[in-house]
C-alpha cells in the first residue's frame, strides 16, 4: 500500500471516532510520506511526548 494511501486510511479511521488529529501529529505524518521520518521516529517522538500514567496518558495525542 502506498504510504499516502496508508495515512488517508489511518487517519480516517481516527476521524470516524470523532477525533482530530493534532497539527504535530499530521506533520510528522507529511514527513514520514516525504521519506523525512520513519515510522520508528514518529514513535519514539510521540512516546517521549505522551507517556502512560497508570491508566491515563499525560500529554495529548488528539482533541476531541
Amino acid at each position: 500500500m502506498e504510504k499516502q494511501t496508508a495515512w488517508d486510511y489511518a487517519l480516517g479511521l481516527i476521524k470516524i471516532d470523532g477525533l482530530t488529529p493534532t497539527p504535530e501529529f499530521l506533520a510528522m505524518t507529511e514527513k514520514e510520506i516525504r521519506g523525512e521520518m520513519t515510522l520508528s521516529e514518529i514513535e519514539l517522538s510521540l512516546s517521549k511526548k505522551y507517556k502512560m500514567k497508570g491508566d491515563k496518558v499525560v500529554g495529548q495525542l488528539l482533541k476531541q
